[in-house]
C-alpha cells in the first residue's frame, strides 16, 4: 500500500492550502476556504485510517479506513471502509468514477502509467501536481 506517499501528499495539501479542496473533491465534503478540519492519519493493522472532523455547522466526524480486507460497515455510518483491492479492480474494469474508490486504486497501484491515469481523474491541476510529486 502506498501509505507513505499518501501521508506526504496530505501534508503538502495542508502546507499549500489545498487540504479543504482535496477533501471536498475526494470525500464529497462542502467545506469553505475559511472552515478548518482536523485530520488524523494513522496506520492500524496495515490499514490507513483517516479521521476527519470539520468545524462546519454540523461538526461532522467521519472515519475512512483504506484496507485490503472486506469489513462490514453496517454498524456505524460514520466509518467508511474502502477496500483497495476492490477499488483497484473497479478502476481496471473502468467501473468507477467515484473519487474515493479512485484514491483506493491509487493506494494499491504500483504501475506508474496507472498512477498517472488515476491522478488525472482525481482532481484539479494543483491537486494533480501534489499527487504526481509524491506518487510518481
Amino acid at each position: 500500500m502506498n501509505d507513505e506517499m499518501f501521508r506526504q501528499a496530505l501534508i503538502e495539501f495542508m502546507n499549500v492550502g489545498l487540504l479543504n479542496e482535496f477533501v471536498n473533491i475526494v470525500f464529497k465534503y462542502k467545506l469553505r476556504d475559511d472552515e478548518t478540519i482536523y485530520m488524523q492519519f494513522k496506520i492500524v493493522n496495515g490499514n490507513i485510517v483517516l479521521n476527519i472532523f470539520d468545524n462546519s455547522k454540523k461538526n461532522r466526524f467521519r472515519g475512512y479506513v483504506f484496507t485490503n480486507k472486506n469489513i462490514d460497515n453496517e454498524k456505524d455510518s460514520n466509518i467508511i471502509y474502502v477496500n483497495i483491492e476492490d477499488s483497484y479492480k473497479r478502476y481496471k474494469e473502468k467501473k468507477t468514477k467515484n473519487k474515493l474508490y479512485l484514491l483506493g486504486a491509487l493506494l494499491k497501484s504500483n504501475n506508474s502509467d496507472e498512477k498517472r491515469n488515476i491522478i488525472e481523474l482525481l482532481g484539479n491541476e494543483d491537486i494533480k501536481k501534489v499527487l504526481w510529486k509524491y506518487f510518481l
